[in-house]
């Protein structure tokens, strides 16, 4: 099918822009921008359901555009695209990071690259290099690989080789640095108040150390670091972008904007104006979420964009430099593969937080898993410890927490982020009071106000940590 083809000007502003959209086929409104040169698509969950369709569908958009830059969130861990039914085949950055092995974060980053090359995708938006310095962070948590910058820097430059060396361009986020606020930039947009010697010191680190070690991309968080630009986030800001990052920090690669639509910097009814003061600040990729009808959202912003640059508010020097800039990121990456390595559970063990008695016989046991909202980067992602224990051998039935048949057997408590939800935290305190040897497995960001005594603390909840910590359990 040939579709109306775009003007010059019109076909530099779409290899700008990374839509999403929901399904696993091609909805019709996307198809003439991929036949007319657009730059990427973002794939999500609602896109990915098993590796089959999400192969078919990457195909299908390259038959249309077959130089498209195809891209996807998959983090490791909590935060999983390709894994949401069964949970994640790789630990959480955090967890990585309280090991301390710099060879296991490059083989399971190494690991991921191979799958993500293997279904045709170009490039992941990962390793996250912030730096948690608030416990409280709401957003990044296991995310991170920790609040200390050394680690964090050591092992966003390893999970960068990693995935690089399999042939996956890796975009770090959220520079500048989103571990030192409270809100969620989904919703709020945070304000960093820090010195400038005080902010490159505690999270800076990471991302210059990524961009030493060769990062493509980076991605540009809605966050105001008053130290760089007080006045404006720094997603939309030329003095964080081209001043600090590009100047300062030397970075030559791909820079993508967070999703358009958060909250952070007005939501779905501004995105058409902030899509068009992040290319002016200097972003090369626009990247527009997977959730709801994208396409009136991506066509005004189209014409908000045409339009400033016909009005020579925009120069279109800057859109066909972003044209370039992935464009070298695109033949960098093409056909680099590499062979992977196996993770070990007992390596992932030794990042455990491990108190009391945790170790348990065949059962039967009660199980009780109990978390809080995900947050909007994780998404409704399947986790807890009912597939893991059984497959170890352990016979277990699943409980409410307020039910009555908790006492007739031995209880085990999955629960994660209960830092962040009070009620989670008191529904915890009544089981512990009720249950005092019942053993609890912490499997989100560390809940430091809930210690009971027979305790894991395995900072994260994917698939390959539950597996893990069912066989320290079990003892195997």
């Amino acid at each position: 099918m040939m579709f109306k083809s775009f003007s010059e000007v019109e076909s530099a502003i779409l290899k700008t822009f990374s839509p999403g959209f929901g399904g696993p086929t091609i909805p019709e409104w996307l198809k003439p921008w991929l036949e007319n040169g657009l730059g990427s698509v973002t794939l999500f969950a609602s896109n990915t359901p098993n590796f089959e369709t999400a192969q078919n569908l990457i195909a299908d958009l390259r038959s249309f555009n077959p130089e498209i830059l195809i891209a996807i969130d998959e983090e490791g861990g909590d935060v999983t695209r390709l894994f949401v039914r069964e949970g994640s085949r790789y630990p959480t950055p955090a967890l990585l990071g309280q090991c301390d092995d710099e060879d296991l974060t490059y083989r399971s980053y190494n690991s991921m690259g191979a799958v993500l090359r293997d279904l045709g995708i170009d490039i992941s938006y990962a390793p996250v290099a912030d730096v948690v310095a608030v416990e409280d962070n709401p957003i990044v948590g296991v995310r991170s690989f920790g609040m200390n910058t050394d680690v964090v820097s050591r092992h966003v430059k390893q999970a960068v080789s990693g995935l690089q060396d399999a042939g996956v361009s890796a975009c770090i986020k959220h520079f500048p640095g989103h571990g030192a606020v409270v809100e969620d930039s989904h919703h709020d947009l945070p304000f960093i108040k820090m010195a400038l010697k005080d902010y490159e010191s505690a999270h800076i680190g990471p991302f210059k150390d990524a961009i030493e070690a060769g990062a493509d991309a980076i991605m540009i968080g809605h966050l105001v670091a008053e130290a760089i630009d007080p006045q404006h986030p720094a997603s939309l800001s030329s003095k964080a972008i081209r001043d600090y990052l590009r100047n300062k920090l030397k970075f030559e690669g791909l820079v993508v904007t967070d999703a358009l639509d958060m909250g952070a910097i007005g939501g779905p009814s501004k995105i058409h104006e902030s899509a068009l003061k992040a290319l002016l600040a200097g972003a090369d990729l626009l990247c527009f979420s997977g959730m709801g009808d994208q396409s009136q959202f991506v066509s005004s912003s189209f014409d908000w964009i045409k339009a400033a640059v016909e009005n020579q508010d925009l120069p279109l020097e800057y859109l066909n430099n972003s044209f370039e800039i992935a464009t070298k990121l695109r033949e960098k990456r093409i056909n680099k593969t590499t062979p992977t390595a196996v993770i070990d559970f007992n390596e992932l063990i030794k990042g455990f937080e491990i108190s009391g008695t945790v170790d348990l016989p065949a059962g039967p046991v009660n199980l009780v898993e109990i978390g809080t909202k995900p947050t909007i980067a994780a998404g409704d992602v399947s986790w807890g410890m009912h597939r893991e224990l059984r497959a170890v051998g352990i016979s277990c039935e699943i409980h409410a927490s307020d039910a009555e048949s908790l006492s007739s057997k031995k209880l085990v408590v999955a629960f994660r982020d209960a830092y962040r939800d009070e009620p989670l935290l008191a529904t915890l305190n009544r089981l512990y009071e009720r249950f005092p040897d019942a053993i609890f497995l912490d499997m989100g960001w560390p809940t430091r106000e809930f210690s009971p005594q027979n305790l894991i603390r395995t900072f994260g909840s994917s698939a390959v940590i539950s597996m893990a910590a069912a066989r320290r359990i079990r003892g195997i």
